[in-house]
């Protein structure tokens, strides 16, 4: 490692990897994040009698960590190994990850040496786009708070359709939520904020 490194932790090198890889808009493989890892920082995240090969623990081990209420809550997902048949795997920063990101990067871009590493925007700003370009957004615009939407104009404006499972649903609202964040789009974070409740309300009353 080289000089400053040293000061980061195991969280501060997978939380950066996680963003640089899309985690601010997409969920990422937990192995993915891991080679990154190794690059940025390959003491930490190496074996270690076999400095040359990537160890995917450590990475595991920082976005767990990262997951848990009492340290932010920065992250959302699961590792894929062993996972339930349904279940949403990979990693993804929330909304917390990104004020988060936002806070640290410069003092974590410095440690490591990287120059304003940038992450791919075209799939966020497309999905953004299509989001902007929906009905019911635009009747939030007129109407704020007040907007009537039915639950199809809802999931359409997520590029979902009636059938659409709610884990996919709400993972689709957290994943805009965290691209808002980032991209710093007040207005799509309250809509989104505003369609989760809506959405809640629906999803009581098919119970």
């Amino acid at each position: 490692m080289k000089g400053k490194d040293k000061s980061l932790s195991d969280v501060d090198v997978a939380l950066y990897a996680l963003y640089i890889l899309g985690g601010w808009h997409s969920r990422i493989h937990t192995e993915d994040i891991a080679i990154k890892c190794f690059e940025l920082a390959k003491s930490k995240f190496s074996w270690i009698k076999y400095p040359q090969y990537p160890d995917i623990t450590p990475a595991r081990y920082a976005l767990e960590a990262a997951k848990k209420p009492k340290n932010g809550a920065l992250v959302e997902g699961a590792s894929e190994r062993g996972k339930a048949a349904k279940k949403i795997s990979g990693w993804m920063l929330t909304e917390n990850g990104i004020k988060w990101i936002q806070k640290n990067k410069a003092r974590i871009e410095e440690s490591l040496g990287s120059k304003g590493l940038k992450s791919d925007r075209l799939l966020a700003e497309r999905k953004i786009t299509a989001l902007k370009n929906s009905v019911a957004f635009q009747k939030f615009l007129a109407s704020r708070e007040n907007a009537n939407l039915s639950y199809a104009e809802i999931v359409e404006a997520l590029l979902c359709t009636v059938n659409t499972s709610p884990q996919v649903i709400t993972d689709r609202i957290k994943q805009l939520l965290s691209i808002a964040e980032e991209m710093s789009l007040e207005d799509v974070k309250q809509f989104l904020q505003f369609i989760g409740n809506k959405y809640e309300v629906y999803k009581r009353r098919e119970v």
